[in-house]
């Protein structure tokens, strides 16, 4: 009888949320001892009396990562706000550790991240010095500026970043 090692091994999964209700399953989660990623940056906004704050949101509005085990993922699920994980043929989606590490490491150098649904193809290409050396992604270029990019396939996004382009070497 074999044993299948990937049923009880902690994985990233993909939770869909209802909406602005990030912060509260978030906290709710970590204080269930579960480890919780919610990607934030920072955005300036300017109120009608012209006064200016520094506001965090999520990266990814509505959705939470969760490292867990498969077999809890249905308790997640009955968490009021939580609407669903998100699923791929079937089975729950899941991110690979080195993804989030590369998101973290993104929201770590203080420049400015987009994330796009919409993005063309762009040039597959390994980042071979820099802070995020090691990662593999796409080139986009966008005007004169090129932007590296991870794609989360199982939530059809992608994060971008400025990069140089001496720090790329293509795949």
């Amino acid at each position: 009888m074999s044993c299948n090692h990937s049923a009880v091994e902690k994985k990233w999964y993909v939770f869909y949320l209802r909406p602005r209700t990030e912060n509260l399953v978030c906290r709710t989660l970590t204080n269930l001892n579960y480890d919780v990623f919610l990607p934030v940056t920072h955005s300036i906004r300017i109120w009608k009396n012209r006064q200016k704050k520094k506001i965090k949101f999520p990266l990814f509005p509505n959705y939470l990562f969760v490292y867990t085990y498969a077999h809890e993922l249905y308790s997640i699920k009955c968490i009021p706000q939580v609407v669903s994980y998100i699923t791929c043929g079937g089975k729950p989606s899941t991110i690979s550790d080195k993804e989030i590490e590369g998101i973290r490491r993104m929201l770590g150098l203080g420049r400015e991240i987009t994330v796009e649904t919409k993005f063309s193809k762009g040039e597959r290409v390994r980042i071979v010095s820099g802070p995020l050396i090691g990662y593999e992604g796409v080139l986009v270029k966008q005007g004169s500026k090129s932007r590296f990019g991870i794609q989360l396939k199982a939530i059809n996004h992608a994060v971008f970043i400025d990069i140089v382009q001496s720090d790329l070497e293509k795949l």
